[in-house]
């Protein structure tokens, strides 16, 4: 068995994507290694920058498919994967020489699903990256991930690694919204060991044009449509914990409502979230669908 799928999505991402090849060429380790780069209906010259920079490598693959945005990328080269460990890497991260094998050897030492190391941003990443050599990281298990994720939440995608077996049986990420970060740990935390580590596992560009992180509309949606979707897909989920969801979800709608789009408490984010203070809710999933109504006036990316 390959120990490492490395799964690569790119959509128009040439201008990046050169330290994150290099990157990749570098990772050291006396470990077997495949490349899988799912190109998500590029329309600049990522296809031939990957074909050119990837010639002598072995086990490369490159998929093209039509632009479905990148959890159904994700899932396109994680279910191609042959290795016995999924790294996701996107196409503008950069990972340290000594990412994969430390995190490989975290996933065995501890028999994890999921590991989640530090990530950090830089105006000079390839010279940034190169500078890094502590290697050492420490593991944190994470005792009762689906209570951890609900309580404080989880995403990641360079980040990250996770069991090739794990991410078949759970279906990937969830299809239904458009970025993988969130969905992913969310469907570990329900049947997978799960940890975190200080390592410096990825180095990210300050700047990318396009990049959905914090209060992007994007980002805040898919934390809710993941709850969403997990909890309507598993509505066996403690009590406690979809009403924790519940109130997350409506905090997180009310918030967005009253500051991005200057709403009253006469409007029905309030009403959700007081709805939601009330300790009387089993089952959460449509309480939490009806949430999204908050940000059909944004910009929101689907697949």
């Amino acid at each position: 068995m390959i120990d490492i799928s490395y799964v690569i999505t790119v959509y128009n991402k040439a201008a990046y994507m050169e330290p994150m090849l290099n990157a990749l060429e570098r990772q050291n380790g006396n470990f077997s290694r495949e490349y899988i780069f799912v190109d998500d209906g590029s329309t600049d010259n990522s296809v031939e920058m990957i074909e050119e920079r990837t010639k002598g490598w072995d086990n490369v693959r490159i998929i093209r498919q039509k632009n479905s945005g990148i959890s159904v990328a994700t899932n396109t080269g994680g279910f191609a994967a042959e290795g016995e460990f999924i790294k996701i890497v996107d196409a503008d991260d950069v990972l340290t020489d000594y990412a994969s094998r430390r995190m490989l050897e975290m996933m065995r030492d501890h028999q994890l699903d999921h590991l989640s190391a530090k990530w950090v941003l830089s105006d000079d990443v390839e010279t940034e990256v190169r500078q890094q050599q502590d290697d050492s990281g420490t593991v944190t298990l994470i005792n009762d991930p689906l209570r951890e994720f609900i309580k404080r939440g989880m995403a990641g995608s360079t980040s990250t690694m996770v069991r090739t077996s794990t991410f078949k049986e759970m279906g990937g990420a969830d299809p239904e919204v458009f970025v993988q970060d969130v969905s992913i740990p969310l469907r570990v935390a329900a049947r997978g060991r799960m940890a975190s580590t200080d390592l410096l596992a990825v180095i990210g560009p300050r700047e990318v044009e396009g990049r959905m992180m914090g209060a992007h509309p994007t980002m805040v949606y898919t934390m809710s449509a993941n709850m969403y979707h997990f909890l309507r897909d598993n509505p066996d989920v403690p009590t406690d914990l979809q009403r924790l969801a519940f109130k997350r979800c409506a905090g997180r709608a009310w918030k967005w409502a009253k500051r991005e789009q200057k709403q009253s408490m006469f409007c029905r984010a309030f009403f959700l979230y007081v709805m939601a203070q009330l300790p009387v809710w089993s089952k959460t999933a449509g309480w939490i669908e009806k949430t999204l109504y908050v940000w059909d006036k944004e910009d929101v990316r689907r697949p």
